[in-house]
């Protein structure tokens, strides 16, 4: 056995030896009970095993379910969804939770209070832009009462599985009390998520924020102005490109492609009146090989050409 297999080796017994494992719902309630009542303590984990019985998670918690082997129904809301190992669910505060699985099932259960969620713990996984808006989306007073989940198919094999548990390590080493190392483990946890293959997002909840999530589109369709595709925007914020693109005409009342060719002509009318860049350079800085269409289009909505638009432009700023 090689030294990384030791380690892992001696890993696992340790987890055998922590006190976190209960083997029916009262417990669990009883457990989650004495975490609430405790205002010392904003993270709790739990694994239940050898039972059948339908066990509560309750309302009230940010929580992550992660199946550590066995098989899984677990329901939220109206919903249902059997997860076998390597299954993992995230939910904000709201969301109905419980699950059931047969008497070989392990399921480890994290609990977090919003308090836990600072801007500096946020902050470490801003770039991981779907996780990151769930968190924030889960601690807004807009969202109150609306139940949110994300459902991931993750392998035993996978290093999910080994940061879920060193994040179970941590929390029951350190006595359920927060420290830095800790939320290291789960910021290790979220990012090691949010990077696994697309496809191992396998459900989600049917609701969408309105505001934040639209301008959140906006904003990267302006950083990405000159190349962006709606097939590229799609998959960066997870969803089916007719779904975007449906979405941005109920919240702008444009398509896609008018929200991209306004931005373009807004960015246009910059470069004609603050720079002396050609009519043809800045077509082709904006992403257009066809520069007709796009004089076409740049009529059509303004009334003048772009080098009309230019002169005028000069024209008010000599007056």
């Amino acid at each position: 056995m090689d030294v990384t297999a030791t380690q892992y080796a001696d890993f696992y017994r340790f987890l055998k030896t922590l006190d976190c494992y209960l083997d029916d719902n009262g417990k669990m309630l009883g457990e989650v009970r004495r975490f609430t009542e405790n205002p010392q303590r904003e993270i709790a984990a739990f694994v239940t095993k050898k039972t059948c019985d339908q066990i509560c998670v309750p309302t009230g918690f940010i929580r992550i379910l992660y199946m550590i082997k066995g098989s899984t129904v677990v329901r939220t809301d109206n919903s249902a969804a059997t997860l076998n190992a390597g299954g993992l669910i995230v939910t904000n505060t709201a969301a109905n939770l419980s699950y059931s699985g047969d008497v070989d099932s392990e399921v480890l259960a994290f609990y977090f209070k919003p308090s836990y969620f600072t801007e500096s713990l946020l902050g470490q996984f801003f770039e991981e832009p779907l996780l990151y808006r769930f968190f924030i989306e889960a601690l807004s007073e807009e969202f109150s009462g609306i139940g949110r989940y994300l459902i991931y198919d993750f392998t035993e094999e996978t290093d999910v599985h080994f940061y879920a548990l060193l994040l179970l390590k941590q929390i029951v080493k350190m006595a359920y009390f927060n420290n830095k190392v800790t939320k290291s483990a789960f910021v290790l946890l979220i990012v090691e998520i949010s990077q696994a293959a697309p496809e191992r997002l396998v459900a989600k909840d049917d609701f969408v924020s309105n505001g934040q999530l639209t301008e959140e589109i906006l904003a990267y369709i302006d950083a990405r102005l000159e190349q962006v595709t709606l097939a590229e925007v799609a998959q960066k914020f997870h969803f089916h490109p007719n779904y975007l693109s449906n979405l941005l005409k109920e919240k702008t009342g444009q398509s896609f492609t008018e929200v991209v060719l306004f931005r373009k002509i807004e960015r246009c009318k910059s470069y004609l009146a603050q720079t002396e860049l050609t009519v043809q350079t800045i077509v082709e800085r904006l992403g257009y090989k066809d520069k007709a269409f796009f004089y076409k289009r740049f009529k059509q909505i303004e009334g003048v050409t772009p080098s009309q638009y230019r002169k005028n432009e000069r024209k008010k700023m000599n007056v």
